[in-house]
């Protein structure tokens, strides 16, 4: 006879999915904790980053400024030297 007799305990059988289902819901909420916390980890280490960036724009900024405020060296436009040649070649014709 190929006919084997197996007596399963239908409450045994239930019992022991739901134990399983409870398992794999608890592993499972705590890797998706601890791929949230990790997630704010790194944003907070972005946005630390960018207000260091956006410091050093500021720093670099204002210095640029009084670089520009305390330079007294007189600058000649180079487009005021091609409108005086332009006049001068058409007075002269």
């Amino acid at each position: 006879m190929l006919l084997i007799k197996l007596s399963i305990n239908v409450t045994m059988l239930l019992g022991a999915i739901v134990v399983a289902f409870a398992a794999g819901f608890l592993l499972r909420g705590a890797q998706l904790r601890k791929q949230k916390s990790r997630v704010c980890e790194l944003e907070k280490e972005m946005m630390t980053s960018h207000s260091e960036i956006l410091d050093l724009h500021k720093e670099k900024l204002a210095l640029e400024k009084q670089l520009k405020g305390a330079s007294n060296i007189p600058v000649i436009p180079i487009t005021a030297k091609e409108e005086k040649k332009s006049d001068k070649s058409t007075g002269s014709k």
